[in-house]
């Protein structure tokens, strides 16, 4: 670990011995043991020489690890919002700094490979993947729930299926959940242009700016 190399080198944080970290202790030794249930717990790498080091010599960050949704910073560098399924191929963003054109990348050869946030019935699935993060990830994740109601009995999400997902992301040792989305069906753009390419596709959201949501 980095953090622990720079601890050794010029010396850990202050307090490092009131850190986890300074016990010895690594994310995956606090692990809900629920997440076994995923996937087995094998350790592949030394960290029983990390932990070692760890109680030595201490770390020189408290915490070292992140996963930020990634937002705004998505647009700049055409990538998808981080952990999460694009909300469609081509997306338009409307926040205070004004209006952007946004398109997968790779959508010309990718484009069957993409899950879609909306298509997807349930964020079980989804859920369950950021656990398997959360288990080597000493910060918590920004975990999203999304509902399309198209997928429910007259377009209404049950209330018991949304205390079901939130008891899973407790099941499973998620140590927090972010933005609860739903799609109300508004989204569809009607720019001739880009319709034109990749019709029915697209969608128009508003970005929050969320400051957390900057790299």
């Amino acid at each position: 670990m980095i953090a622990n190399n720079l601890a050794r080198d010029i010396g850990p944080c202050p307090k490092s011995d009131e850190t986890r970290y300074g016990h010895g202790v690594v994310p995956i030794d606090t692990r809900k043991i629920e997440i076994d249930e995923l996937v087995s717990h094998k350790e592949r790498m030394d960290w029983k020489s990390l932990r070692e080091d760890l109680k030595e010599y201490g770390i020189r960050n408290s915490t070292v690890m992140a996963l930020m949704p990634a937002e705004t910073s998505a647009q700049i560098s055409n990538s998808t919002n981080g952990i999460e399924p694009p909300r469609s191929l081509v997306s338009i963003k409307q926040s205070k700094h004004g209006v952007l054109k946004q398109v997968v990348p790779g959508i010309h050869k990718l484009k069957s490979k993409y899950e879609l946030l909306w298509d997807q019935e349930s964020p079980e699935g989804y859920l369950k993947i950021m656990a398997v993060l959360q288990k080597y990830i000493d910060q918590g994740i920004s975990v999203n729930t999304s509902y399309n109601p198209e997928h429910f009995e007259d377009n209404k999400i049950p209330m018991s299926e949304m205390i079901k997902d939130t008891v899973t992301a407790y099941k499973f040792g998620l140590k927090q959940l972010y933005y609860f989305n739903t799609f109300d069906g508004s989204g569809e753009i009607t720019d001739e242009a880009t319709h034109h390419s990749y019709e029915g596709e697209s969608e128009v959201y508003d970005d929050d700016d969320c400051e957390s949501c900057k790299i």
